[in-house]
């Protein structure tokens, strides 16, 4: 009984951790001469078309994006959001 409330409890802490890892942000600006800027829960974030974000298509000022994050809240990567994916 006890193993099983342990690894009960380490589910929960791990589905957790895993849902705030990606959070909804959005472009602010595009990366050109400069790196691009995004807005992820009120804090601003540089990006790089070579370093973070993963999409085919190019970031444009507003664009919906899902930031995720590593444990250590370091922004690892940045995917646009389609259309269909976006909140009503």
């Amino acid at each position: 009984m006890q193993i099983l409330a342990s690894s009960m409890l380490a589910l929960a802490l791990f589905r957790v951790l895993a849902a705030d890892t990606r959070k909804r942000g959005k472009v602010l600006r595009e990366p050109g001469a400069g790196p691009g800027l995004m807005m992820v829960e009120g804090q601003q974030f540089p990006f790089s078309l070579t370093d973070l974000w993963q999409s085919p298509q190019p970031p444009k000022i507003g664009m919906s994006v899902d930031a995720e994050f590593d444990r250590d809240g370091k922004l690892v990567a940045i995917r646009a959001l389609d259309k269909r994916s976006r909140p009503a």
